[in-house]
């Protein structure tokens, strides 16, 4: 009988260096780091000074620096609304949110304007922003070649 035991590393579906600003009441980051996307969650990396400033992974629940919480409990606390589930998959995935509400298609993405809720949210071309204007909340990513 064998028994095999080590380390294995999940191997990303996806990677992509990014530029990250977010803006809001308990977070404030500028800095670049790393999304990677696998096949049942996403991790983004952020260093500053070459230091690991931020983890957030993304599964079934949403977990920033070891620290996990619901995704709608995370979403009262982070966009000081319960929104839906998955709004900060969406978002990094660059996916239309709310379903597709409002969404118009551009000549390198899309936009949506959602006026009900103050949120305009737009992806062009390597290029994410999120500006919710109610809760003065602003994600705004870039790919990085």
């Amino acid at each position: 009988m064998s028994v095999f035991s080590g380390c294995a590393t999940l191997s990303s579906e996806r990677s992509q260096s990014i530029t990250l600003l977010i803006k809001s009441k308990n977070l404030k980051i500028n800095d670049a780091g790393f999304i990677h996307f696998y096949k049942n969650y996403t991790n983004l990396q952020i260093y500053a000074s070459g230091k690991n400033i931020l983890d957030l992974r993304i599964k079934d629940q949403i977990c920033i620096n070891g620290a996990c919480d619901d995704k709608l409990v995370f979403n009262r606390k982070f966009f000081l609304s319960s929104h839906y589930a998955e709004l900060l998959e969406d978002i990094l995935n660059q996916n239309p949110i709310y379903f597709g509400a409002d969404l118009i298609t551009t000549s390198c993405g899309f936009e949506q304007i959602i006026s009900k809720i103050s949120v305009e949210y737009k992806v062009c071309d390597g290029k994410m922003s999120f500006v919710d204007q109610k809760n003065d909340i602003k994600i705004i990513m870039k790919e990085v070649d």
